[in-house]
């Protein structure tokens, strides 16, 4: 083969040479942010959870409050009613008080009367321990129109409707969820570290026996 038929490279423009030079701070703003963004994501969406929480707890309150005062009415002639009483109730979900501050009713004339003014002083309680869920947007506090023989039945009611409407929240729901998967990490976590700890040991005794 000739000379004139040999290819040669053309030679590279050095002086177009380009250099990069990093900003060391941007560089690792840029490589650590993707966790730092991922933390304030989650940090919105918890801020977001936890007023949702704060006005369905309201509107349940509110509508355990009205329930109670129909109920109230209704069975105005149940001889514990006129006493005045507060009960808590308690399980693993739900926090039920209830107080009537009706008192000193003697005839059906002065329980109606004194219905009416203790709409205002009758206070109600539903809470639930840590993060406070409640009902969906479109749900209410259905409680049957029934009669009941004693004071203990309505708060009772009320008790197991008021239980009932909270589990079946979806906010409700999703924070069940949220738990369940942090304590399957935590779990996850402390199985992998225990594994760990005992692959360490069995090492250090084989190392002994040498």
């Amino acid at each position: 083969m000739s000379m004139s038929t040999k290819k040669f490279k053309k030679a590279k423009n050095r002086s177009n040479k380009i250099n990069l030079v990093f900003d060391e701070e941007k560089r690792k703003e840029f490589l650590t942010g993707f966790h730092k963004r991922k933390q304030q994501r989650k940090k919105k969406a918890q801020e977001k959870l936890e007023n949702q929480l704060k006005e369905e707890r309201k509107r349940l309150k509110s509508e355990i409050k009205e329930s109670y005062k129909k109920l109230v009415v209704s069975n105005r002639l149940i001889p514990e009613l006129p006493e005045s009483i507060q009960n808590e109730y308690e399980d693993d979900e739900v926090t039920v008080q209830i107080m009537d501050l009706s008192s000193n009713v003697t005839n059906e004339d002065k329980e109606i009367n004194s219905n009416k003014t203790a709409e205002d002083k009758t206070t109600k309680k539903i809470e639930i321990p840590g993060m406070e869920l409640t009902l969906d947007n479109n749900q209410t506090v259905n409680v049957p129109n029934k009669q009941f023989s004693s004071e203990k039945q309505i708060k009772h009611l009320l008790k197991k409707t008021a239980t009932k409407n909270v589990q079946k929240s979806s906010i409700f729901q999703k924070k069940n969820k949220l738990e369940r998967n942090k304590q399957r990490k935590k779990s996850l976590q402390q199985k992998a570290q225990k594994r760990k700890q005992g692959k360490g040991l069995r090492n250090k005794h084989k190392n002994v026996r040498h």
